[in-house]
């Protein structure tokens, strides 16, 4: 079982570029048929992960890419794995509109591993168990933080027992 450790979730004001970014992202996705796509508070992620080390940072279940290029956009070495190949398309060409550099693989993240320091999710709430699991047995190093969505507004941090 993991342990959920505090965040520090205060709201921090966003440069025009980062809102910009969120914006676009958030237009783009709505021309995209894809029936499980839930955005996440971009502004709540972005206030998360801004006072974090500046580590690798691998999102699953990626959607249009906006968190991970915002992870990008704060300095983090980000990368994000998306299954549905229209919505990884088009986050590869929003990343790339926005001149950053993040990559995002197409596929399952419970099939395709990534080692990072930061892992972000924002899952359907019947897969909780699963990805939860999932980080326990096949994410290293020991110390990762998986940062959670139990609903837009309800970032959680866990972290493996003994960390």
């Amino acid at each position: 079982m993991l342990i959920e450790i505090p965040l520090d979730s205060t709201v921090r004001a966003m440069s025009k570029s980062v809102s910009e970014f969120i914006e676009e992202g958030l237009r783009r996705s709505k021309t995209i048929d894809c029936f499980d796509f839930v955005p996440s508070n971009y502004r709540m992620v972005y206030s998360v992960l801004r006072p974090m080390p500046r580590e690798r940072f691998c999102e699953w279940g990626s959607g249009m890419g906006i968190v991970t290029g915002l992870a990008e956009m704060l300095g983090f070495d980000a990368c994000g794995i998306e299954i549905d190949s229209q919505m990884a398309a088009a986050s590869r060409e929003l990343l790339a509109d926005f001149g950053l550099a993040a990559t995002i693989e197409t596929g399952d993240y419970f099939e395709i591993c990534h080692d990072a320091e930061v892992y972000f999710t924002y899952c359907w709430p019947g897969q909780m168990q699963r990805v939860e699991q999932h980080f326990l047995s096949s994410v290293t190093p020991d110390h990762a933080k998986l940062l959670i969505c139990h609903g837009a507004e309800d970032i959680r941090c866990k972290v493996k027992p003994g960390m």
